[in-house]
């Protein structure tokens, strides 16, 4: 799951880094499938050039902060809050260069051995795919996309419950 949102993290940052924009935020669907099941998480998230706000509303509640290279991730269930660090940011610029075009609106692009499709429709991202490591496939589709939004910087802070345990 990390390192889905981090890759999925990654490839928004790409795409605001092309057509500069202020900040992006998108519902989104993620489907994951396997050989045996297949999982479905829903939420929202907004994302600038440095920092993100991810709120999965489905099949669980969790918040995830991304601010830079650390993340805060809030589990409501388990009442705890996870802090920890991305080690090795990507080149953005260089898997972006690295996308070819396949077809009208779909690009691929790989990065440490994985191929993603990246589908636009009317130059807005609509949805990324690939199979992780453990050959599951990944679907991240998105919905009710916005641009350059006035958004407040709290957002971006954190609300950690005083009870709740921290793991690091």
């Amino acid at each position: 799951m990390r390192y889905i949102l981090i890759l999925f993290f990654t490839f928004l940052q790409l795409l605001a880094f092309d057509v500069n924009f202020k900040n992006f935020s998108s519902d989104f669907v993620q489907k994951v499938h396997s050989n045996k099941s297949s999982l479905e998480y829903k939420g929202n998230f907004i994302i600038t050039q440095n920092k993100a706000f991810w709120n999965y509303t489905y099949p669980i509640s969790k918040q995830i902060y991304i601010n830079k290279h650390e993340i805060t991730i809030i589990e409501p269930q388990l009442e705890q809050v996870i802090f920890t660090k991305i080690q090795n940011l990507p080149n953005l610029q260089q898997i972006f260069k690295q996308a070819k075009k396949i077809s009208q609106d779909t690009y691929e692009a790989t990065y440490e051995n994985i191929q993603y499709k990246i589908k636009l429709k009317n130059d807005t991202l609509t949805n990324i795919s690939y199979k992780d490591e453990l050959q599951n496939t990944i679907i991240i589709e998105f919905f009710n996309q916005k641009f350059n939004q006035n958004i407040k910087e709290n957002i971006f802070i954190p609300k950690i419950p005083n009870h709740y345990d921290i793991v690091r």
